[in-house]
């Protein structure tokens, strides 16, 4: 059973699957925690060879460091999106400050493209999404706010959140591509990546990143499915003010061969 969720109206718009046609031959890929030098450059380029678009929720003081990056994405037509400014969990009591957050970030990316007329929010941890009252308060933020949800997620953050071997991390990429493509349900779903998840040591998220998307890109295209950026909502009901349903979206989660452990003096006297 879907859970249902009541409120008093304060409901914003919550986008979890492509509208209608929009959705026929296509899923909307969304990026997560950049721009990171190690790995932005390589998504951009991914992007451009398959022909495809995505949208990116980008860290404050990630994009403070770099604005460069942030031009780059707006100049090969990517969106662009506040995704709070360092990667903090926000409790539904603190939207003041998540407000305050996606405020000071969306104040560095508007020197590069104007502030789009329908806002997509995601917060880090995707915070405030089952909270009415996070939902009120980041409409002061901006008025035509819809939350970005997805349906479906590579949790490549898991992927890198330890060093591995280059062969294991490549394996777990492959493997998880092959899952999340074979999905019957993901024409017209929203795909969650990371663009080197912040979380995680940056040279296993960055490679994590690297290697990912080029291959999650091809078997879109073996399937006939084109990436495009996610575009807000344009139909609403009057419910979808008063009630939310909020089925849980399909992780892949990677799965790793055990390592051996290795041997200690004691453990090889006890084998001897």
């Amino acid at each position: 059973m879907i859970p249902l969720r009541l409120s008093f109206g304060q409901w914003s718009p919550v986008i979890r699957r492509l509208e209608g046609e929009l959705g026929k031959g296509a899923v909307a890929l969304t990026f997560d925690d950049g721009p990171e030098p190690s790995s932005t450059p390589a998504l951009i380029a991914a992007l451009k060879a398959a022909g495809a678009k995505g949208s990116f929720f980008l860290c404050g003081i990630r994009a403070e460091r770099h604005p460069e990056l942030v031009q780059a994405l707006v100049a090969e037509g990517h969106d662009i999106y506040a995704h709070g400014w360092d990667h903090r969990r926000y409790a539904d009591g603190e939207a003041e400050d998540a407000t305050a957050a996606m405020a000071r970030t969306e104040a560095l990316l508007q020197r590069h493209r104007p502030t789009p007329g329908t806002y997509l929010l995601r917060l880090p941890y995707n915070a405030g999404l089952r909270s009415p009252a996070m939902h009120r308060a980041l409409r002061q933020f901006h008025p035509d706010a819809q939350f970005a949800w997805w349906s479906h997620a590579v949790a490549d953050y898991s992927i890198a959140a330890e060093e591995r071997p280059e062969a294991e991390i490549r394996q777990a990429c492959s493997d998880a591509v092959a899952r999340v493509a074979a999905r019957p349900d993901l024409e017209g779903g929203i795909l969650l990546l990371h663009d080197a998840a912040i979380t995680e040591p940056l040279g296993p998220a960055a490679l994590t990143t690297r290697i990912l998307l080029p291959e999650l890109l091809q078997r879109l295209k073996l399937r006939g499915l084109r990436g495009i950026a996610l575009p807000p909502r344009t139909t609403a009901t009057a419910l979808a003010r008063f009630a939310f349903r909020s089925p849980e979206p399909y992780t892949v989660r990677p799965e790793f061969t055990a390592r051996p452990r290795a041997s200690t003096p004691s453990a090889a006297a006890e084998m001897a």
